[in-house]
C-alpha cells in the first residue's frame, strides 16, 4: 500500500477543485486576413441576480474594437456583440448577455455568486490559480477553421489582494505541473488575459482535503521581467455590474466603498 504525502494529496484536491470551476472560462477570437480564427484572449462567465455577464480584460476588447470579435458557440464561432461597460482606471470590461447570447455559451458553465469571493475571502487566499487559453497552445487546427481549445491553469502563491488589485507570484520556468508534479516551463500567458484568478485559503477546509476556490480577480498583466501576474480584483467587476445595469448585488458581494467611473466599448459587428 502506497501512502501519498500530504502535499501530494493537497495538490490533487486543489487540481480537482479547479477543474470543477474552470468551465466558466471561455476564449475570445477574431479572424485574420485569411479568415482564419486567431485567439485574442479569455473571458469569464458569471451569474449574478439571475443575470449573466461576460467579464474580460478591457484591453482585449478595446485594443480590438475595430475588429469583429467571436466566441466559441455550440457548433461554430458566433459574433460577440453588445456594449461592454469598462472601468476608466482598471483593465476590466463586462458585458451583460442577452438570452440568445446565453444559449451560445451553453458549452460553458457560469460561476454562481457562491463561487465569487468578497474582499475578506480574497485577502484570506494564500494560493491562486489563473486559468485561461494561452495563445501558444491554441493555434489554428491544420485545415480546420478552429483553434485547439486547450484551457490551462497556472498556480502561484498570493502576493497581495487589495480591493483594487490581485497579485500572484509567477516564474514561467519554475512551474510545477499539477498532474506529474515535475518542474516545467509553463506556456507564455499571452491569451490568458481576461481569464480567471481563483484564490484558495489555507484553512481547515483546505487542509482536510476539500479546497473551495473562489474567483478573486481577472487576469490582465504579465511583464517578462516581473515574477508575478496581476489583475483587478473581482470587486471591480461587481461595481461595474451594479452601476452599469443597476443590478442589486448580493450583500456579501456588494463593494459599497468602490465607485467605478464607466466607459462604453462597442466591438464592431
Amino acid at each position: 500500500m502506497t501512502i501519498k504525502p500530504a502535499g501530494h494529496i493537497l495538490t490533487d484536491e486543489t487540481r480537482h477543485a479547479i477543474d470543477a470551476v474552470k468551465g466558466c472560462v471561455t476564449p475570445i477570437f477574431d479572424v485574420n486576413e485569411k479568415r482564419e480564427a486567431e485567439l485574442l484572449g479569455s473571458a469569464v462567465l458569471i451569474e449574478i441576480a439571475e443575470e449573466f455577464f461576460l467579464c474580460t480584460a478591457k484591453h482585449v476588447i478595446d485594443d480590438n474594437k475595430d475588429s469583429i470579435l467571436y466566441t466559441d458557440g455550440p457548433a461554430e464561432f458566433e459574433i460577440l456583440e453588445g456594449d461592454f461597460y469598462a472601468s476608466q482606471k482598471q483593465d476590466i470590461a463586462v458585458l451583460k448577455l442577452t438570452a440568445a447570447q446565453r444559449r451560445s455559451f451553453k458549452k460553458y458553465k457560469p460561476l454562481r455568486a457562491d463561487d465569487i469571493a468578497n474582499q475578506t475571502q480574497a485577502a484570506a487566499s494564500k494560493y491562486a490559480e489563473f486559468v485561461g487559453f494561452p495563445e501558444t497552445r491554441n493555434r489554428k487546427v491544420y485545415k480546420q477553421n478552429k483553434i485547439v481549445g486547450e484551457i490551462y491553469a497556472i498556480g502561484g502563491m498570493m502576493l497581495e489582494a487589495t480591493d483594487a488589485k490581485v497579485r500572484v507570484s509567477f516564474n514561467r520556468k519554475r512551474n510545477i505541473d499539477a498532474v506529474t508534479r515535475k518542474r516545467v516551463t509553463s506556456p507564455d500567458p499571452h491569451g490568458m488575459s481576461g481569464g480567471a484568478i481563483f484564490g484558495i485559503p489555507m484553512n481547515a477546509t483546505t487542509i482536510e482535503g476539500t479546497p473551495q476556490p473562489k474567483l478573486i480577480g481577472i487576469c490582465t498583466d504579465w511583464l517578462e521581467s516581473s515574477p508575478e501576474i496581476f489583475g483587478p480584483n473581482i470587486a471591480i467587476a461587481m461595481a461595474i455590474i451594479r452601476e452599469g445595469w443597476q443590478i442589486t448585488l448580493p450583500l456579501r458581494l456588494n463593494p459599497a466603498h468602490i465607485k467605478s467611473r464607466l466607459i462604453v466599448i462597442r466591438p464592431s459587428a
